[in-house]
């Protein structure tokens, strides 16, 4: 009998006889790969029985009835168990198969006998039902007993599972390798392959060129044989790529295929494969784990970047302060076409996976942590939604718990769940337009996650025990309360995640941002912090197991019941309140002492598990109303002690506006807040107007960006950005629901979209289009914001404004009368 300990990379199963062999992929202390497997583990599912068939004849009769059906390859084991159903116990049917696939096709069966009620938990994929039954953790260690096997696969130990279970020790280096292509004419011209002390390129094609840290091959052909080579011969434990998903491996795998080739880059020496989850496709590697960064960053991250769109370089700027080398799509065809800058190519080919690698060194640690969270592997957790950790997140803790997890919504229920009339969201108090001083910013630390906790808010706890509940835990403003005698399952495992998090944090206060387990706390609260935010909106998600609109409302109208009362006893108390949004408030005229004084008098009233933060005093702020006269929900902008400005709902925050009418609004803002120079604002509108007429202006100002939000083919009206991506498609890009396209609208004659280009294709551009969709209706919403209509500055309506009417009205004479007050001193 043989023992060993590793790290779990990645699981998954093969059937083999009608049978699953699970198999666990790990590293140990010393850099060794190791497989082992597990023929023991049998798939099943539960199903919930009548009292009356509850008992070991009814079993028997349902034994006997499965034994008749011959689409079923045979049951291993039939038991009652006792469970618990939303917090009640009750007694169920384990049903044991030999197969996997058998569990789908028997569940539809036995739904309908006489007996049953309900099955459940027959959606649950076996390797994670592996994982959650074993105690398993990805990226954790396990210890695993048995007898050594000889195995084709490119590991240094196999082992048959005798015996498994979690254990622990510090996490191995693991071998990561980055890898990019590059395209002509629907061929792969280029791979580069990067790891921590490895860069190459492999191409074909050039002759007797050569380049430094390149490798020649014949051709495509010999160049994709060379790739798989090269990750057998390196053997990374996890393979990264940006959009490999749907870009380099969809391209890999479709030339190999032209060649009658295999991708065998698994470590069982297996071919690339493509899992399939809902509308997604996922490039899966046996024995690695591949990670696309794109899909990370989309799902999760994209709400905290700047980027206007994700492409890697954008988002590598943002992250790491570099981006990919300049050069265009259509440079790199003429390069290959011509077999001119073969260095450039390949340095710029390269570069690309250096930038994966290194966005990658920077976002795995806190993938993993999300892993250890959900249980999920790194696989799956890199293309989950934040609903989907959060689901994890649940199952996991239900089997812990003892409890039955409910099922996945079919599609009808689904589609009823979106279409039920929105609910009231969080409370809104109307801002107060104008410029405003010395304001104080306060918020609520996790308000959603705090109302959950604080009210135990869960589908199971809903209107049960009135008398000890309905008085002191009633809903505000709904026939609805929640039981504060029972706890309910959801609101257990958020008080655990904010808990977890504060202690944290905590231990982060005692250390240096510079010190060694500074940066592990940090992703680890970070995880917490993500999944504690993201249950709220889980109740409300249509695709979830746990599913509740009341919770999800009731949630929302304590939330309004707790913002409402902090911004009653800021008038109490005699402050100028401005704003109020959700969790935030805003007080002007706010001075230190008065941000104590309140923040006291606040928390000593709300309930334990809540606080009241104060986020800064800022300098000034402007506050702008919307076209029909009340002032727009998040459309402020402030200016912080250090003369750095904040700015939401504004153009400057969004990406279908172009980067010169962002970069003009904020400048008009500055000088609004910063200078109280009025001339100063409105000089910077006509400077910028000047450039655009005289042609100065660089093509990259100008580019505006926008998503794509269903195929192509299904869209009716033609706007800029579907007849850029039309463009897009017919120079040979791959295009997709989702994907967000940057193009410029040039001069000539035809409609707005039929002169919208691709940015990259875009020769020129319309100067009085920008002035007049862009420019001038970004300056115009502070203005307006100030006591200015369009009649102020413009004398033609809409659509007839031209440059000179513009130019020509007394703007600065307006200003002086209207902003005397905030003039420099």
């Amino acid at each position: 009998m043989a023992g060993i300990e590793f790290c779990l990379l990645d699981i998954d199963y093969v059937l083999k006889d009608g049978k699953p062999i699970v198999r666990l992929w790990g590293k140990t202390k010393n850099g060794k790969n190791v497989l082992a497997i597990d023929r023991d583990f049998k798939p099943y599912f539960y199903v919930e029985l009548s009292e009356k068939h509850a008992n070991n004849d009814g079993v028997e009769r349902i034994k006997r009835r499965i034994g008749e059906l011959k689409d079923i390859k045979g049951t291993d084991k039939l038991e009652l168990v006792e469970k618990k159903l939303l917090g009640e116990k009750k007694t169920f049917l384990k049903i044991m198969l030999q197969n996997p696939t058998d569990i789908q096709k028997l569940r539809r069966i036995v739904e309908d006998w006489e007996g049953i009620r309900k099955p459940y938990e027959y959606d649950i994929t076996l390797y994670k039902r592996y994982l959650i039954d074993r105690g398993l953790t990805p990226l954790e260690w396990v210890s695993v007993s048995g007898k050594e096997i000889k195995t084709v696969s490119r590991v240094d130990r196999a082992l048959e599972i005798s015996e498994v279970r979690p254990s622990g020790g510090t996490h191995p280096k693991l071998n990561t390798l980055a890898i990019d292509i590059e395209i002509s004419d629907d061929k792969i011209i280029m791979i580069s392959l990067v790891s921590k002390n490895f860069k190459k390129a492999l191409t074909y094609g050039w002759g007797e060129k050569k380049a430094a840290g390149t490798e020649m091959l014949k051709d495509e052909k010999g160049m994709i044989k060379r790739f798989v080579e090269l990750i057998g011969e390196k053997n990374p434990d996890i393979i990264v790529t940006y959009n490999g998903d749907l870009f380099d491996f969809v391209k890999l795998r479709s030339r190999a295929g032209h060649y009658k080739m295999d991708l065998a880059i698994g470590r069982d020496k297996s071919n690339l494969t493509y899992t399939k989850r809902g509308r997604i496709y996922s490039a899966k590697i046996t024995g690695r784990v591949h990670v696309d960064l794109y899909d990370f960053i989309e799902h999760i991250l994209s709400d905290t970047l700047q980027s206007e769109t994700l492409t890697l370089d954008m988002v590598s700027r943002e992250i790491l302060g570099k981006g990919k080398r300049p050069i265009k799509w259509k440079d790199i065809e003429e390069m290959w076409k011509k077999k001119t800058n073969l260095n450039k190519l390949a340095d710029y080919c390269k570069w690309d996976s250096v930038l994966a690698l290194k966005l990658s060194e920077r976002l795995i640690p806190q993938i993993f942590e999300l892993c250890r969270l959900t249980g999920q592997t790194l696989f799956d957790t890199t293309r989950l939604t934040y609903s989907q950790l959060v689901e994890w997140l649940l199952i996991k803790r239900a089997h812990e718990r003892n409890e039955i997890v409910l099922n996945r919504p079919k599609y009808d229920e689904i589609k009823r769940r979106r279409e039920a009339s929105p609910y009231t969201g969080g409370y809104v108090y109307t801002p107060k337009t104008g410029i405003h001083e010395n304001i104080a910013l306060f918020d609520f630390a996790s308000l959603y996650p705090s109302t959950v906790i604080t009210h135990n808010i869960s589908p199971e706890t809903l209107d049960k025990d009135p008398e000890e509940s309905k008085e002191k835990n009633s809903v505000p403003g709904e026939d609805h309360f929640f039981s504060l005698k029972r706890e309910g399952f959801i609101k257990s495992v958020l008080e655990d995640l904010v808990k977890r998090r504060i202690e944290i944090k905590k231990k982060m206060e005692s250390l240096g941002k510079e010190s060694p387990g500074y940066r592990d706390l940090h992703n680890r609260q970070y995880a917490l912090k993500i999944l504690a935010n993201a249950s709220y909106g889980y109740y409300a998600y249509a695709g979830s197991r746990w599913y509740s609109r009341i919770c999800a409302k009731s949630i929302a109208a304590w939330g309004r019941y707790y913002i409402q009362k902090v911004i009653k006893k800021a008038e109490d108390m005699n402050l100028k309140v401005i704003y109020g949004d959700t969790d935030s408030l805003f007080l002007a005229d706010c001075r230190e002492q008065k941000v104590k004084g309140f923040l006291g008098e606040v928390n000593k009233d709300l309930p334990e598990t809540m606080e009241l933060e104060f986020e800064g005093l800022y300098k000034s702020g402007i506050f702008v109303p919307t076209k029909v006269g009340t002032t727009a929900k998040k459309r402020y902008a402030l200016l912080d002690q250090e003369n750095k400005i904040t700015i939401r709902g504004f153009e400057k925050v969004r990406r279908d506006w172009c980067k010169i009418a962002k970069d003009t609004q904020e400048k008009v803002l500055l000088a609004i807040l910063k200078d109280r120079d009025q001339d100063k604002a409105v000089n910077t509108v006509e400077e910028t107007i000047e450039r655009l007429k005289k042609g100065e202006v660089d093509k990259k100002e100008l580019v505006i960006y926008t998503q794509i939000t269903r195929p192509i083919e299904r869209y009716e009206q033609i706007g800029p950005h579907v007849s850029a991506a039309k463009k897009y498609v017919a120079r040979g890009h791959t295009i997709k629901e989702g994907s967000v396209i940057g193009y410029i609208i040039t001069k000539g004659a035809g409609s707005i979209s039929n002169r919208a280009e691709p940015f990259e294709y875009a020769d020129n551009y319309d100067p009085e289009y920008y002035i007049n969709n862009q420019i001038i209706p970004a300056a115009m919403r502070i203005l307006h914001g100030l006591g200015f209509t369009q009649e102020d500055v413009l004398s033609e309506p809409p659509g007839q404004r031209s440059l000179d009417t513009f130019m020509k009205k007394s703007i600065s004479k307006k200003l002086k009368e209207k902003w005397g007050k905030f003039r420099k001193e």
